[in-house]
């Protein structure tokens, strides 16, 4: 213990650090902790963000994805030959001549 005792007394006295000297860096790393949690809180509220900005990002995709899929589906369905045979499935046909205009005279 001795040895330990010498040791640290050694480093006291070179680095002569007092009360006082502990007392004047004190707001100094007060301020230095203050900006080290800024710089923590900063640095996790980008990364929430980014993970916000990935499930964004999915959901989005999933968004388009099914967009697509409906569009092609109505594509699909409203071709001429299915719309024909859809008519045909519920007894109606082609009109064999062409409409007549309606005016109507006021």
């Amino acid at each position: 213990m001795s040895r330990w005792n010498n040791i640290s007394s050694k480093i006291g006295s070179t680095l002569r650090i007092s009360d006082e000297g502990i007392l004047r860096a004190l707001p100094f790393a007060a301020w230095l902790s203050f900006l080290a949690l800024i710089s923590i809180y900063t640095s996790h509220s980008a990364d929430r963000k980014v993970h916000e900005i990935e499930q964004l990002s999915e959901a989005r995709q999933e968004l388009e994805a099914e967009y697509t899929e409906t569009k092609e589906k109505l594509t699909d369905l409203s071709l001429e030959s299915k719309v024909l045979r859809k008519a045909k499935e519920l007894g109606l046909t082609a009109p064999t001549e062409r409409a007549e205009k309606i005016v109507v005279e006021e």
